[in-house]
């Protein structure tokens, strides 16, 4: 793998703080798609590890903000003229770029590309159908055919991402002008890997989508199954990755430890649920306070406070060595990653992910599998990943007899629940944990299932009462193809309240 590709990162300057790694195909007709691909793959990572993720941590109460960016979000006060940087990046930087690698990869004969491509803008596409809901699809990349694409219902986007997957797995097993591991940063051209991610991607929509039509996700997912072909060891985990270097760190660290320190604490709701269980991931994913060892202790901050609270980051926790990289974790709460020059990656899915989505699977469905069991497995997972990515300078002492006591109880807990509802409560609280770094999943959890339940913030914007469910519409596409938009959702804040399809 050239990691050289990180070296053509640009940053540039927005209220989000987003790198742009891509440069558009139409400038680089000669370009290989070993060139292209890393791009496109250092871009999905940053996208997922900024304004998504931020919004989403808020949303869900893992952190609470306090900055001139993060207070209003934590609020819902995110309208349209915010987020066109985000629909730009999807649209004409990540599934544009990932189109040119499948076309042109098909081309030439890198059909190897083309499917790890595929696989990729699969993601993209589940990741922005998510978020804002029916949004261009059949029309959006072909921009000679139209400038005001229309808009394709959420269900039929679902649909045609598994069809991108089956199209990706096929080129998969084709030949390949090229050697496979040329420009893939991820896994290094290892098909395997990359089947196993297209089908935990399958996976991960029949889920989300198991209250629309549960007899098609309960015979798909029992497919998925049979062929045994997940991510399932965290050697295989779908991870973007960092780098040391300025400008190709991790955003999380950028955000949370450098740029904006003071923009984003730990969520009072957060720690809180961590404290009472005991949970033995807390050291791992937020940082202490204090200024002694003996003084040293977990603060957080209650979402939606507004400016009611005067604070330095010194006294509040934030993101963690799990989240942004190995480093020194000082007693002001301050990570020092340059002194282990060991970012964290971005963790797109992982085994503990596709064990949590089985076990609900099993437990909702009634799919292959004991429900528990899988539960066990992805706390299992989940600690594993932990220990081996902090190694044993950074993994919290007795962290692994813990880890043990901890899962037990958590198991007991869910086998004491009399319902499949009570069970699923449990399951979700602790997948809300391990999804820490990618709220992105936990959202899309809490909108699925109610759980964890969480209230709304203080001084939540007037009109909102209830967290929202998609976002709102770039202004910018308010402005060029508003006619397409679906009726009612191109009102703020209302249309952010309407829930997506496969909510109910």
């Amino acid at each position: 793998m050239n990691v050289l590709v990180a070296t053509g990162l640009v940053v540039i300057s927005s209220c989000d703080e987003f790198l742009d790694v891509n440069t558009s195909p139409n400038n680089l007709p000669t370009s290989g798609v070993q060139y292209i691909l890393p791009g496109s793959e250092l871009g999905v990572g940053f996208v997922m590890g900024n304004t998504i993720q931020l919004v989403s941590s808020l949303w869900v109460q893992q952190m609470a903000g306090t900055g001139t960016q993060s207070d209003p979000y934590d609020r819902y006060s995110i309208g349209p003229a915010e987020l066109d940087n985000e629909w730009t990046v999807m649209y004409s930087n990540l599934l544009d770029d990932l189109q040119q690698v499948k076309v042109q990869g098909r081309e030439e004969g890198n059909f190897v590309h083309a499917g790890m491509a595929g696989i990729l803008q699969a993601y993209v596409w589940a990741v922005t159908t998510d978020i804002w809901g029916d949004v261009p699809f059949s029309q959006a990349l072909n921009i000679e055919g139209s400038a005001t694409p229309a808009y394709d219902p959420q269900q039929h986007i679902y649909a045609g991402i598994i069809t991108i997957l089956n199209e990706a797995a096929a080129d998969l097993n084709k030949t390949n002008a090229i050697p496979a591991g040329e420009g893939d940063l991820i896994y290094g051209g290892n098909i395997d890997k990359w089947t196993r991610v297209a089908n935990s991607i399958k996976l991960k929509l029949y889920v989300q989508s198991r209250k629309k039509d549960a007899a098609n996700a309960t015979a798909r997912i029992n497919e998925l199954i049979t062929q045994n072909k997940f991510i399932a060891s965290n050697a295989d985990n779908f991870n973007v990755p960092f780098f040391a270097s300025s400008g190709a760190q991790n955003p999380l660290y950028q955000y949370n430890h450098l740029t904006r320190p003071n923009d984003m604490i730990a969520s009072t709701r957060f720690l809180d649920s961590m404290r009472v269980l005991n949970d033995p991931r807390l050291p791992a994913i937020l940082t202490q306070t204090g200024t002694s060892a003996a003084t040293r202790t977990y603060i957080g901050y209650e979402n939606g406070a507004h400016t009611l609270l005067n604070f330095t980051s010194p006294n509040r926790s934030r993101w963690g060595l799990y989240i942004v990289g190995r480093g020194q974790t000082n007693l002001d709460g301050t990570i020092n990653v340059a002194a282990a020059n060991d970012q964290a990656p971005m963790r797109l899915i992982t085994s503990y992910m596709v064990y949590y989505w089985l076990a609900e699977a099993a437990l909702t469905l009634g799919t292959t599998g004991d429900p528990a069991a899988l539960y066990r497995q992805a706390l299992e997972a989940n600690f594993s990943d932990i220990s081996t990515f902090l190694g044993a300078t950074y993994t919290p002492a007795n962290f692994a007899a813990d880890a043990q006591a901890y899962t037990n109880s958590r198991v007991a807990a869910f086998n004491a629940k009399p319902t499949a509802e009570g069970k699923l409560n449990v399951l979700i609280r602790d997948k809300w944990v391990s999804s820490a770094g990618n709220a992105y999943e936990a959202y899309n959890d809490y909108r699925r299932t109610g759980y964890p339940r969480l209230a709304l913030p203080q001084n939540a914007l007037v009109g909102v009462n209830r967290i929202p469910t998609r976002w709102p519409y770039a202004l910018s596409e308010l402005q060029a193809n508003r006619d397409n938009i679906p009726a009612g959702l191109d009102v703020y804040p209302a249309g952010f309240l309407v829930p997506v399809w496969w909510m109910q």
